[in-house]
């Protein structure tokens, strides 16, 4: 998380908490808890390792803008709704780049008894920091929420993906990625370069906005792809207040079952992208 953005006290707590709009939080962490918790058997079967990993983790409560209502961000909505299920998470690593938001993140799980390790800095290099800590024989669910496009490095996809049982929760920033295309074809160097590199070879050929948004986001599932991972088709989108798509939620898995349960908690609104 950025840090310009509006920081209130948390009345429950006193410690601090994002103001978000109603769309950031409520229709995504409804999504997330729906897969947790439509996976737990899963889970469970797992005995060696069960993880939770979120990079872009925030101060763990928010504040929805223009109301009094606070609610849990992603990591203690994530840690509350497996706590009600057998298959809980053996493992929380959370990081963040804010040592301020990150530290009120890890004493809010810390206090609802999540066995938590966090660690700040960019996402592209807690990601080195994380990987090493992960079992190859358990499974990993992470939660990559950047607040927009250029925070997501490809590399941190790369790097979770050497695990042979991940899922991996990604927030497509397709508004972020349609204000960027034309001028990032402009300069040498676009935020849209650490989220899909050579992203310009594939995009310059095409003659219109909506071609060349449809093109970027091409490249950058054929990249996902190349990692050993499936982008599964079915993807949830996030509208605000004027119902506009201001990303969309997609699941990067490799096993069947991943996509079916995904597809199992996106059932009550479910697009296709293309």
């Amino acid at each position: 998380m950025k840090a310009k953005d509006k920081i209130v006290p948390d009345p429950i707590d006193g410690l601090p908490a994002m103001v978000v709009g109603r769309w950031v939080t409520e229709e995504k962490h409804q999504i997330i808890k729906r897969y947790i918790d439509a996976s737990w058997a899963a889970r469970q079967k797992f005995n060696s390792q069960r993880t939770y990993i979120d990079l872009f983790a925030g101060t763990g409560r928010v504040k929805i803008k223009h109301t009094q209502t606070f609610l849990d961000g992603g990591p203690l909505a994530a840690w509350r709704i497996a706590q009600q299920k057998r298959g809980a998470f053996s493992d929380f690593f959370v990081a963040d780049a804010h040592p301020g938001y990150l530290a009120a993140c890890d004493a809010r799980l810390r206090k609802c008894g999540a066995p938590v390790r966090s660690c700040v800095g960019r996402a592209d290099l807690t990601a080195d920091w994380v990987v090493p800590q992960l079992s190859k024989s358990g499974l990993h669910l992470a939660l990559l929420d950047p607040f927009n496009a250029g925070h997501l490095h490809f590399s941190i996809i790369r790097k979770l993906a050497k695990l042979p049982s991940i899922d991996i929760v990604v927030h497509l920033s397709t508004g972020d990625i349609q204000r960027n295309i034309a001028s990032g074809l402009q300069v040498q160097q676009s935020p849209l370069d650490n989220f899909a590199p050579g992203w310009r070879d594939v995009v310059r050929a095409q003659s219109s906005k909506q071609a060349m948004r449809s093109a970027f986001v091409q490249h950058w599932i054929h990249l996902v792809e190349q990692t050993g991972l499936q982008v599964c088709d079915m993807m949830y989108p996030v509208r605000n207040s004027k119902e506009s798509t201001m990303y969309w939620l997609c699941l990067l898995s490799r096993h069947p079952l991943a996509e079916k349960l995904w597809r199992i908690a996106c059932q009550f609104e479910t697009r296709r992208l293309f």
